[in-house]
Formats: structure tokens, sequence, C-alpha cells
């Protein structure tokens, strides 16, 4: 194992990969937020002294707003959209000069029983809104007022009820921070599982090509040196994935996008879990479609069958943000070619129950016992074996000494 991390770490390719990686992670969170333009405030001029009456109900209902929509909507610029300034005005002709000339997004009078905002062509949904409710407010303390309801009550009256959304199921997404990132999950999966499974069965080939594992072999056991080859290139991966990971938390810490999920401590202990145990399982049978190689240019022509359920379980995921709660991808999850992209993709999207989090690993630890004795027994008899390329049905005939 320590033979094959230091080879890897003296090459180039593996430092400018992790680089690379890092940075691309990294661009894509900070990129968009730099070409975003910055929100401005909406700027409404208060027309006479009704409507000047009115600035400090405005700042604080354009706050409430900006709260509320921060709960719900995909980044903070949304949100930023209902800041509010508010301007003193002395007269109506003056407003309406200003408007005209885009010095103010709205000119808000006050009348006894009417208010008129004014806009050079329309007022935004949002700050309608506000401005609604801060007149209607308005005109409610007045008539409370009038009927001698003392202002304590009336201030009750009107104070907002905490109201609150509690799902019994979960449906269609609805939330695109989650579907972010489990597709952002399922990608990095993907990607990282079928680069260093190739890396194994390359590294298993040019070993038995180049005659370099026979000269091993006469030191330690095909079994040690599988073993060795899957865990060096393992951690060398883990590490790289690591790396990148980092890279786009501290990227989204800088730019606040507030696009991964509340979740991302529970979805990134899960990626690296699942990394780790889905590259135990594909690497041992990378290892031996490397082992059964004439020529490293067969390399890819084995290793294909085995590349297949990865993209498969990527192409999936796809399909588990339209449908999280479709049975029937639960049940894909669990089988082991597609649990390692699957399941952090489900828990990218929500809540899973602990104990499939449990009966799924339990079942990929099985999974790789089994397939990486069956890898060890083709890799012991193909790794010194010389003629042509073996098929997948000749190599599960050897017998060799693991």
């Amino acid at each position: 194992m320590s033979r094959e991390i230091a080879e890897r770490l003296r090459g180039r390719l593996i430092w400018v990969m992790t680089a690379l990686t890092a940075v691309a992670v990294a661009a894509i969170i900070v990129i968009p937020t730099l070409l975003r333009q910055p929100a401005r405030p909406a700027v409404v001029g208060l027309v006479g002294a009704r409507a000047q009456a009115l600035a400090p109900a405005l700042r604080a209902a354009a706050t409430a707003a900006t709260a509320a929509t921060a709960a719900t909507a995909a980044t903070a610029a949304t949100a930023a959209k209902t800041d509010v300034r508010t301007v003193r005005i002395a007269s109506a002709a003056s407003a309406r000069a200003r408007v005209k000339s885009g010095a103010l997004d709205a000119a808000l009078s006050v009348g006894q029983d009417a208010a008129v905002a004014l806009a050079s062509q329309s007022v935004s949904p949002t700050l309608t809104a506000v401005l609604q409710s801060v007149v209607d407010q308005a005109h409610l303390r007045q008539v409370l007022a009038a009927a001698g309801v003392p202002p304590g009550t009336a201030a009750r009256a009107l104070a907002p009820v905490p109201f609150s959304v509690t799902a019994l199921q979960r449906g269609p997404i609805a939330n695109p921070a989650r579907a972010t990132a489990a597709l952002a999950a399922g990608l990095l999966l993907y990607l990282s599982l079928g680069i260093y499974g190739a890396a194994v069965a390359n590294g298993v080939a040019q070993e038995k090509t180049s005659r370099t594992a026979e000269l091993l072999l006469a030191t330690v056991r095909p079994g040690q040196l599988l073993a060795g080859k899957v865990a060096g290139v393992g951690l060398c991966g883990l590490g790289q994935l690591g790396v990148a990971v980092a890279a786009g938390l501290v990227a989204n810490a800088a730019v606040q996008r507030a696009q991964i999920p509340a979740t991302v401590w529970v979805l990134l202990p899960a990626l690296l879990l699942w990394f780790a145990l889905g590259y135990a399982m594909y690497s041992f049978v990378f290892a031996a479609a490397g082992a059964m190689v004439a020529r490293q240019e067969d390399v890819q022509l084995l290793t294909l069958p085995v590349a297949i359920p990865i993209i498969v379980g990527f192409l999936l995921v796809y399909i588990t943000i339209a449908t999280p709660n479709a049975w029937w991808i639960a049940v894909l999850s669990f089988l082991p070619p597609l649990a390692p992209i699957l399941m952090p993709a489900r828990i990218a999207l929500g809540p899973v129950p602990a104990c499939q989090l449990v009966a799924n690993v339990a079942i990929m630890i099985v999974s790789i016992y089994g397939l990486g004795r069956l890898a060890a027994r083709i890799y012991a008899g193909a790794i010194v074996r010389g003629g042509a390329r073996l098929t997948w049905l000749g190599a599960l005939r050897l017998r060799g000494s693991v």
C-alpha cells in the first residue's frame, strides 16, 4: 500500500487533478455570485405626513418579508429584493418628477380613505404586498382607535400569528438546494468511482504487461499485492474527494450563497462513507479486469461491463430527484452496484431512516467481502498468465493461490 501511495504522490498528475477538481468545485459556487448583479433596495418616496408616518412600519414589514422569502428562496438574492429605503417627499409634483426620472421606484400617498402608489411602469408584486400590508394595518389601527379600543389591545390584535407548515410526507422536490446537493453528490461519486476504479485496472494491467507483478510476487502473496493496490489508490482518491468537498464548503462560506442545505453535515460523512464502500466493491472487480488483459489496450474493453452499473446509478439520480418517494427507488438503492450513488442522493433529498442506512451498509460490506474473494481468485490466476486476453467466463474457471 505504501509503495502504491508513494508512486502516485510522486507523479504530477494527482496534484494537478486535485487542484483542478478543487478549483472547479469552488468556481461552480463562486462564479454565479460574481456575475450576479447586486440587488439594490427599493426606494419609496413618502408624500405627505400620513405616508411619512408609515416609514418605520414599511421598513419593518420589508424586513419581515425578507426573512420569510429567505426561508423558502433558493438564494439570498431573491430575498434581498424586498429591502426598502424610504425618502420624504415634499409634494405630489416632486414625487411624480422623481418617479419619472427613475430616482424613486414608487411614491406613496395616503389619504383619508385611499392610498395611491405612483410608479414609472409597474411595482414589483413583493413591494406592492408590503405597501398594501402597511397601509391596511395603519387603517385598522385608525379605525380601532376611533372605536375606543386601547392601543395595547389593537397591537395584540394586529400582531402576526406564527405560522408554519409541517409535511407528513416528503413530496416532489421543492427545495432547489436539496436537488442541487443530490445531483452534485451523484456526479462526484460517479466521477470518483469511475476514475479511481479505472486507475486500479490500469495499474494492474501495467504491472502485468511489464512483468513487474512477477517480480513483486516473489516477495508478497497475490492477495497482499491486490489489497495494497486497492488500498493505496483508494486512500489517494479519498484524499482528493475530501479536498474537493472542503473547497466547496469554503467557497460557499465565502460568498454565502446558501446553496448547500442544512443537512450538509449529514451528507458529507455519507458521501465519504459510500465512496469508501463503493470504491472497495468496484475496485476489486476493476483489478480483476486489469489482470485479465493481454495488452494495455484491452483494459477499456474489459472494464466496460464493470462501469455500466456506475453510469446507470448516476442516471437514476435524476429520477430520484423527481420522485424521491417512489418505493422502487428505495429498493434500487439497496442493490450493491447502485447503492454507492443512490443512497447519498436520497440522504441529500431528505432524512432516510436509520435502519435503512444500517441495512444498506451491512449489505455493502457483505458484497465487498464476496466480490473481494472472487476478484482475488481471478487476480491470482490471471496476473502471471500469458497468452490471449481472458474472458470473464474463462477467468472464473481459473484457479490461483491467493
